[in-house]
């Protein structure tokens, strides 16, 4: 028998972590509520992109409220209600060395969507296998790209299985990118009322409303490359391009936020909402309403596509935007962390939704 010693200091009201994985092959932290009087339930965290490490963090310039440590609140929320919780570094933290991608010694192509799935179904047998943890009600809680690869894992993985989805991204990747490129910065044009009935587009309008274009429009500029205005073709024209753009240098040679070996695995996935009908169980989805980068019917197409048998419910959370916070004081979009609605949700359907 394996044994289970205590990782460091407990973390919630006499709370016990220990290592996730004793071999050491996949660095976390398995959390056990301090009350126990039999096995608990567990569930697995899973990461959005860019928060690979096993306290989900995202720096200040990322979320515009502070640095954020999304699987720590988790952690303590779920903890606090009896719910063991495993976190652990993904590959985007145990691969990379201080070279980048092809750094001395490191195989960019160990790191893949199917790499992080596979980490995923390693988690979940390390939670089942833990003698405190009740083997059939350990569950995957996907944050953003986590939600991608809960639903692979849970395929994969076959029998019945119990999911949080929590801003979820139902199509695959090459779909949502060019939403996220053209088409969502075609429609907030049109939404502000900056394209008028001719076509003509106010672009100094739009490089100077910094509240409408938070968190999601900031790396380049139409103006500076069209002027104060042009006609929306010529608009949509140069947005179209630039993707392409993106998707080749992202392909070939990969980019600051992941190998191209990742690019290229992600892409070729199947939708998740065509996944899941390979999924038995129960799925919880939570999306905020004001989420601009992946907006309610990225939720809704899970529950349209659930095959019959699949329990699949959406709840919509008014006013908060991706990685469930509210917009800030001014006006501009935040990235977490959880708002205390958002986590007394995921705990309540954990605690009584199965």
């Amino acid at each position: 028998m394996v044994r289970h010693s205590p990782e460091r200091s407990d973390p919630v009201d006499g709370a016990l972590r220990e290592a996730l994985d004793p071999t050491g092959r996949l660095p976390g932290t398995l959390t056990l509520p301090a009350a126990r009087t039999g096995p608990v339930p567990a569930v697995v965290l899973l990461h959005p992109f860019g928060a690979w490490d096993r306290d989900g963090s995202l720096p200040p310039e990322a979320t515009g409220t502070g640095h954020v440590r999304l699987f720590v609140d988790l952690e303590r929320a779920f903890a606090a209600a009896g719910v063991a919780v495993a976190r652990f570094d993904c590959r985007f933290v145990t691969g990379r060395d201080g070279n980048g991608w092809d750094g001395n010694g490191w195989d960019p192509e160990r790191v893949t969507f199917q790499g992080l799935v596979d980490d995923a179904k390693s988690a979940y047998a390390a939670v089942r296998a833990h003698p405190a943890v009740d083997a059939e009600r350990v569950a995957f809680l996907g944050v953003s790209l986590g939600t991608e690869v809960a639903v692979a894992a849970a395929e994969q993985l076959g029998g019945e299985h119990f999911l949080l989805l929590v801003a979820p991204v139902a199509e695959h990747y090459p779909v949502r990118w060019r939403w996220l490129n053209v088409e969502r910065r075609t429609e907030w044009l049109a939404s502000k009322g900056l394209v008028d009935g001719a076509g003509k587009t106010d672009l100094a309008a739009a490089a100077g409303d910094r509240v409408g274009r938070s968190g999601w429009w900031d790396d380049f500029d139409l103006h500076e490359r069209l002027g104060p205005s042009a006609d929306i073709e010529e608009v949509q024209a140069l947005l179209i391009g630039r993707h392409h753009e993106v998707v080749a240098e992202a392909f070939e040679r990969g980019n600051e936020d992941a190998p191209a070996a990742y690019w290229r695995d992600w892409c070729e996935q199947p939708n998740a909402f065509v996944r899941i009908a390979g999924v038995r169980g129960a799925v919880r989805v939570h999306v905020g309403d004001d989420d601009w980068t992946t907006p309610p019917r990225q939720g809704l197409l899970f529950r349209q596509a659930a095959p019959e048998g699949l329990d699949v419910r959406v709840r919509l959370h008014p006013g908060l935007g991706h990685l469930m916070s509210p917009r800030a004081a001014d006006g501009t979009r935040t990235y977490g962390p959880f708002t205390q609605e958002a986590l007394d949700a995921l705990v309540e359907e954990m605690t009584t939704g199965r």
